[in-house]
Formats: C-alpha cells, sequence, structure tokens
C-alpha cells in the first residue's frame, strides 16, 4: 500500500533513468542495421570490438535496455516490479560485457568509462527502486 507521495527528486530522477534508458534503446534499434560501411567510420578498436563481439553480449545489450526501459517506466508507475526489471538489467549488463573482460587488450579508457557510467546508472536505479519500496512510494 502506498503510504506516501514521493518528493520532487524522486520524479526528476526518474525521468532522467527513462531518457537514459530510451537513449539505449534507440542504439539497440539501430545496432543491428549498422552496415559495414558505418563500422568502418569507427575508430580500430571499436571496430575490432564489433566484429569479435560474441551473440550473447547482443542479447545482453537487449536484456539491459529493455528491462532498463521497461524498469524506468515501471518506477514513474510506482510499481515494485522495477526492482526486479533493473536486476534483469544488470545482468545484462554483465552478458554484454563479460567477453570485453576476458581479454583486457580490447579494454580502453573510453570503452571502460562508458561502461562505468552505464553501470553507475543501473546501481542509481536499484537504489531508486529500493528507496521508493523502503519508503512506500510504491506498490
Amino acid at each position: 500500500m502506498i503510504l506516501s507521495r514521493p518528493l520532487g527528486w524522486f520524479w526528476l530522477l526518474a525521468i532522467v533513468l527513462l531518457a537514459w534508458n530510451v537513449i539505449g534503446l534507440v542504439a539497440l534499434l539501430f545496432d543491428p542495421v549498422l552496415g559495414v560501411g558505418d563500422v568502418s567510420k569507427l575508430a580500430a578498436e571499436q571496430q575490432a570490438i564489433y566484429a569479435e563481439r560474441p551473440a550473447i553480449a547482443f542479447y545482453g545489450f537487449v536484456l539491459a535496455t529493455v528491462a532498463g526501459t521497461a524498469g524506468a517506466i515501471a518506477l514513474l508507475l510506482r510499481r515494485n516490479i522495477a526492482l526486479w526489471l533493473f536486476v534483469a538489467s544488470a545482468i545484462g549488463l554483465v552478458l554484454q560485457n563479460a567477453w570485453l573482460f576476458a581479454d583486457p587488450s580490447r579494454l580502453s579508457a573510453d570503452v571502460l568509462g562508458f561502461q562505468a557510467l552505464v553501470a553507475g546508472s543501473i546501481a542509481l536505479a536499484i537504489w531508486l527502486a529500493l528507496t521508493a519500496r523502503k519508503r512506500r512510494w510504491s506498490r
């Protein structure tokens, strides 16, 4: 049962998380149609990563972005299921990136920085969902 209304910062963070995840969905939608000409415009290290990426990494990307977007929507609707969707998003991120960390030569500051940003956003989402549950802002 919802006992109180969330504060303004909750709504702001939830909207930012939704926008961030929608950007991820757009990237996901364009990923399969990224042509050879488009890949050739990337930096050499990014071309190699794109060429070597296993299928499980793509499916992890799908899980991370779809679950993250659904979680952000559930959070805005003040539903407890948001927490589990964000956990699924974290699992997707691990599936997406585990192969990168198996060979440190694939890792650059750009790759590490971006993945840290994504992991941080998922951690924030999980914290926000837990806070909403604890303060009874969601049901």
